[in-house]
């Protein structure tokens, strides 16, 4: 079934020769998320709880 006009198809992470390649918004959720992990492990760190 083809996207009507306006609609976008939803991409999946594609994995190829031992390569796992995303598309552009998938990939920037993916570094905000280990953004903020890194951001709230420093401040638990600094916090002395870990």
């Amino acid at each position: 079934m083809e996207p009507k006009k306006g609609e976008q198809r939803i991409k999946r992470p594609v994995y190829q020769n031992g390569k796992i390649y995303f598309n552009r918004a998938t990939e920037r959720k993916f570094f905000f998320a280990l953004t903020i992990i890194m951001l709230l492990a420093v401040v638990l760190t600094k916090a002395g709880l870990f």
